[in-house]
Formats: C-alpha cells, structure tokens, sequence
C-alpha cells in the first residue's frame, strides 16, 4: 500500500502568502510616492518614459529587421529597373 499523499506544508504556504503581501505592500507604497508627485515631477516622469518607449522601439526594430533597408531598396530598385527594361523592350520591338 502506498501512503496518501502528503499535505502542503502550512508554513511554506503561510510564507508564500506573506511574499505576496509584502510584494502588494510595496506597490501599495509605491503608489502612494507617486500620488504625492508635483505635476513637474510627473511631467519629468512621462518624458523619461516616452524616451525608454522610443529606444525599446529602435532596440526591438534593429533586433528583429533581419534584412536591412538597403537590401529592400536594391530590391526596389532593380525590380523597377527590370520591369522599365521590359516595357522599352517592348515598345522598341513592338
């Protein structure tokens, strides 16, 4: 016979219900800072912000564009080129 499963340690679930409340207790201090903020400080806030969100953009944009913009304009380019070739070619013979 095998024995019944053992139950969840109630300390190591009192303990992760504690992490978790100190881990709500600090964003709960954290909105508290913020609410006490100057209308300057979260002008200054939004900036620093907008600038993280602008070189995550550039970051993630340069990371994952696998083919560069001057393969695209080659490829622009010469396919115009081609399709130009072929029209004048065929006014020319036609």
């Amino acid at each position: 016979m095998t024995a019944p499963p053992a139950s969840p340690d109630p300390l190591a679930a009192l303990q992760a219900k504690l992490e978790i409340l100190q881990a709500r207790l600090a964003d709960l201090r954290e909105l508290e800072r913020l609410s006490q903020l100057s209308p300057d400080q979260w002008a200054e806030l939004q900036a620093e912000v907008s600038q993280l969100e602008q070189r995550l953009q550039a970051y993630l944009l340069e990371v994952f564009n696998p083919v560069p913009a001057t393969f695209w304009q080659v490829v622009r380019f010469g396919g115009l080129g081609l399709l130009l070739g072929i029209a004048l070619q065929r006014w020319v013979l036609g």
